[in-house]
């Protein structure tokens, strides 16, 4: 499928303002056409560099929809990052925070589950950036293999912000216990032989607002 990069100005249902990687019939022109946005407002550039620019120098056409996928996903996720849990950045593209929907399974491997909406999570710019240390065109694991031998050597696993809140929200809809959660937290998540992707403060400060409910 071939793909090309568009300066996305108006947010669809699955896509950010900002540059976009996208093939213009399989993916983009279904979006704007459902929203009924006009295709100038998503035009063709050569590279992301380029895509970017033209989305700095038009901020006056940037619109936002906060019925889109991201911005579910950013409430979902408590306003940070899968990954890091930093705070992100949900209303200017381009950005180390910046908030973009991120493919667990990319859509390059072009795999059933790659399209699942269970495949969907939103991170910030930096841990989806192919450059430096983002995830790019990693699936999950070979993610997390990645930063473990690049960032945690001699560790055994790695463990992202989006993990632990899954158990959170569990205990937020009475499936585990309180005391169940303390347990997972210090016997899995802060176990000396693996490690946090996320700030340790994270996971502390909501065992404590868990504790005092």
């Amino acid at each position: 499928m071939e793909r090309r990069w568009y300066a996305l100005l108006v947010e669809t249902e699955s896509y950010a303002p900002g540059p976009q990687y996208l093939n213009w019939t399989a993916e983009l022109r279904p979006e704007l056409d459902e929203r009924h946005i006009s295709y100038a407002l998503a035009p063709e550039k050569g590279s992301r560099l380029a895509a970017q620019t033209y989305v700095d120098q038009h901020p006056h056409l940037v619109q936002l929809y906060l019925g889109s996928n991201r911005h579910h996903l950013i409430r979902e996720q408590g306003g940070r990052c899968w990954y890091c849990g930093r705070t992100l950045n949900t209303t200017r593209s381009g950005l180390e925070d910046s908030a973009e929907l991120e493919h667990q399974t990319p859509r390059a491997r072009d795999l059933p589950e790659s399209y699942a909406s269970s495949n969907l999570v939103v991170s910030c710019r930096s841990c989806n950036n192919p450059a430096g240390d983002g995830k790019g065109d990693r699936t999950l694991e070979e993610y997390r293999a990645y930063l473990l031998q690049r960032r945690y050597p001699g560790k055994s696993h790695l463990f992202f912000y989006g993990e632990w809140l899954r158990f959170l929200r569990l205990v937020g809809s009475g499936q585990l216990s309180r005391e169940a959660l303390g347990r997972i937290a210090f016997n899995s998540f802060l176990h000396p032989a693996r490690a946090l992707a996320f700030a340790r403060v994270l996971l502390l400060s909501s065992l404590d607002q868990e504790s005092g409910q």
